[in-house]
């Protein structure tokens, strides 16, 4: 029995470590977090993504994991940039996300993009679409089991995963890429497109710790 308890103790200690560093948790983070009066609630969203993922250690279907990470972030509460950070337009990593509990659809596009990854959804399936939403400027991930297959939307509004071709509500405006931080002649102030690239790449090289490089 005390055998059993060890090991249950030593597999979720590895997950909570494996997740802290997933969401590039630092001491400082887990300080702040530890004196902060919202510190229950906090760790309580992790644990429930150490959950959620151990969950989906074993699932081999897609869909399966497309719904569960689709499902877990859609109970977050949807509050604005202005709100939460005091700025008109702020796109937040996954740990800024689950460490305040609620966000924009920038945030959830992000926390879902990088969790499945985690759970084995091959990342060339995803995709991150910037598109228009009752003439607003809105995000989305997308998902393709195939190239030229049905695309799916993974959206912060419609709770439920649709294919695109049943979305009428939105429209696509491009996808975003990972581009060159070092090209000076980049535009981000005038050009949404150019702007919207660059804040994705900001955070998916950040997520992924990759080295800023050109791939498109």
């Amino acid at each position: 029995m005390k055998n059993l308890l060890l090991i249950i103790l030593l597999t979720t200690t590895l997950l909570f470590s494996s997740t802290l560093e997933d969401l590039k948790i630092t001491d400082d983070d887990f300080i702040k977090i530890s004196h902060s009066s919202q510190k229950n609630n906090i760790f309580e969203r992790i644990n429930d993504l150490i959950q959620l993922k151990k969950s989906l250690s074993d699932v081999d279907d897609d869909f399966i994991k497309l719904n569960e990470v689709n499902d877990f972030y859609n109970t977050y509460p949807y509050i604005s940039d202005e709100t939460i950070y005091n700025k008109k337009d702020y796109w937040a990593t996954r740990k800024e996300f689950i460490i305040k509990g609620a966000g924009d659809c920038e945030d959830f596009v992000i926390a879902k993009y990088f969790t499945l990854i985690e759970v084995g959804v091959d990342e060339s399936k995803l995709s991150v679409i910037h598109n228009l939403h009752n003439n607003e400027y809105h995000l989305v991930l997308g998902y393709q089991e195939e190239p030229h297959s049905e695309l799916f939307i993974l959206d912060s509004i419609n709770k439920e995963i649709l294919p695109l071709t049943k979305r009428e509500d939105i429209l696509v405006l491009h996808t975003l890429e990972t581009i060159d931080l070092n090209n000076k002649e980049i535009d981000i102030l005038s050009d949404i497109k150019n702007l919207s690239n660059y804040k994705w790449t900001k955070i998916y090289l950040s997520s992924k710790n990759k080295k800023i490089k050109l791939i498109n």
